[in-house]
C-alpha cells in the first residue's frame, strides 16, 4: 500500500511520539529512583533548556528552509535515541548531566523544527495542522500506558531500549518523507526564503511570545515536577502514573480532534483564554490539601487545556507571521521559552525542596493568571483575514 504523504506526515508524528512517551515522562521518577533528591532534579531539568538556549542561534542559522529540515530530522532523532540508552548505563550525577546535556545540544530543538517543517507542509496543501499533530497525542495515550507497566514489572533499562527503537525509526520515516518541494499537487505558491528583518520588526509575535512564556513556561515547570509531586509525594505507583498520564493525554486527543472539526467556529482569543482557565483551575487544585483522586481529576484539564493550545498556537503564529518565517518564529519563541524554564526549573528543585510542591502550584497560578492579564491587555492583531473576521 502507497501512502500519501499526509498519512506519512501522520505517522512521522505518531512514532516519533510513541518513543517519546518511554522516556520523557518518566525521566524524573526514574532520576529519583536512581537516589537523586529534588534540588539535584532541578539542575538536570534546567541543563536541556539552559543548552537549547546556547545552541538555538546555531540551529536557527542552519535550519534556512524545509530541504535543511528535513536532513537535520533525520539525523536527531538517532542521536537522541543512542543517547538515551546510554542514560541507564551510567552511574553518578556528573555522567548522567553530561549525558543530558548531549540530549539537550543535539535534539532540543527537535519538536519546534518538526512543527516548523509540518507546518510548512500544511501551509503550501491547505491541510489542517492538527489533523497530523493529534496523532502524536495518541501515540503518547498508547505508550505512557505501556511504559508504566514496563517500568513496574520489566525495569527502565526495557523502557527505555523501546524509546530508542523508535526514535531510530522516526528517522527512516523521515528519509521516506518526500522533500516538500517535489509534492505534487500542491499549490503553485513558492515558499521564499526567511525574512527575519521583518520578524524582528513584529510586534505582534512579542506580545504573543510574552503570553507563550509566561503561561505555557509556567504549565511546563509545573509538569516538569508533576511525575515527582504524585509517586514521590503522593505515593502513585509507576502503573498508576501511566495510567493517568495516558488519561490527561487522551483527553487531550478528543479536544484536539474536537477543535480540528469544529475550532474554526471560535475565535483563537476565546480558545486561549480557556485553555489559559483550566491551567489555572489545575494548579490552584493542586495547592489545595486534597485528596489523590481529586488531583487526579484536576489533572485531566490540562489535557483539556493542551489539546486547545496544540490546535491553536501553530495557528496563531501563522497568522501573525509570514510563512516563510514559521520555523525560525518557533525556534524563536523555544529559546525564550527555554530561558524561563531554564530558570524555573533550576529555582524549582530548590524551592520544593525547602518549601513543598503546594506551594509551587501556588506561585505557578500566579504566574499563568499574570500571563493571561497581559494577552487580554495586550492581545496580539492577526494579519490573515480568515481569523481577523471572527473575532
Amino acid at each position: 500500500m502507497i501512502l500519501s504523504e499526509t498519512s506519512k506526515f501522520k505517522l512521522f508524528y505518531f512514532i516519533r511520539f510513541f518513543g517519546d512517551a518511554f522516556f520523557y515522562p518518566f525521566m524524573t521518577i526514574y532520576f529519583l529512583h536512581k537516589g537523586l533528591t529534588e534540588d539535584k532534579l532541578g539542575i538536570l531539568l534546567a541543563i536541556t533548556p539552559i543548552t537549547t538556549i546556547l545552541v538555538n542561534p546555531l540551529w536557527n542559522y542552519l535550519v534556512k528552509d524545509a530541504k535543511i529540515s528535513r536532513i537535520v530530522l533525520q539525523l536527531m532523532t538517532i542521536i537522541e535515541g543512542i543517547i538515551i540508552i546510554l542514560v541507564t548505563r551510567v552511574n553518578g550525577f556528573e555522567l548522567i548531566a553530561l549525558l543530558i546535556g548531549l540530549i539537550a545540544f543535539f535534539c532540543s530543538p527537535y519538536v519546534s523544527i518538526q512543527d516548523g517543517f509540518t507546518a510548512t507542509f500544511c501551509n503550501k496543501n491547505g491541510i489542517e495542522y492538527s489533523s497530523i499533530r493529534i496523532y502524536a497525542s495518541i501515540a503518547y495515550v498508547i505508550a505512557t500506558l505501556i511504559a508504566g507497566y514496563l517500568s513496574q514489572y520489566f525495569g527502565y533499562e526495557v523502557m527505555f531500549l523501546t524509546a530508542g527503537f523508535f526514535f531510530a525509526l522516526t528517522a527512516i520515516i523521515t528519509i521516506w518523507i518526500r522533500p516538500i518541494d517535489s509534492v505534487k499537487n500542491q499549490t503553485d505558491i513558492e515558499i521564499p526564503k526567511r525574512d527575519f528583518k521583518s520578524l524582528i520588526k513584529n510586534k505582534n509575535f512579542y506580545k504573543y511570545l510574552v503570553f507563550y512564556t509566561l503561561v505555557l513556561g509556567a504549565v511546563r515547570i509545573g509538569d516538569s515536577f508533576f511525575g515527582m509531586f504524585i509517586t514521590g509525594n503522593l505515593g502513585l505507583s509507576n502503573v498508576g502514573y501511566g495510567w493517568v498520564y495516558s488519561a490527561f493525554v487522551l483527553v487531550e486527543v478528543i479536544a484536539l480532534r474536537y477543535m480540528t472539526m469544529k475550532g474554526n467556529q471560535f475565535s483563537e482569543k476565546k480558545l486561549i483564554v480557556f485553555a489559559s482557565i483550566t491551567f489555572i483551575v489545575r494548579f490552584l487544585i493542586y495547592f489545595l490539601n486534597v485528596p489523590l483522586f481529586v488531583i487526579i481529576a484536576a489533572t485531566l484539564l490540562r489535557g483539556l487545556g493542551w489539546g486547545i493550545v496544540l490546535y491553536v498556537h501553530i495557528k496563531y503564529v501563522l497568522a501573525i507571521v509570514k510563512v516563510q518565517n514559521v520555523t525560525t518564529a518557533i525556534l524563536i519563541i523555544t529559546l525564550v521559552f527555554s530561558i524561563f524554564i531554564g530558570i524555573g526549573n533550576f529555582v524549582t528543585g530548590h524551592f520544593v525542596k525547602a518549601f513543598g510542591y503546594q506551594w509551587l502550584y501556588f506561585i505557578l497560578t500566579c504566574l499563568i493568571t499574570l500571563g493571561l492579564v497581559i494577552f487580554l491587555i495586550f492581545t496580539p492583531k492577526l494579519q490573515s483575514l480568515n481569523l481577523e473576521t471572527r473575532k
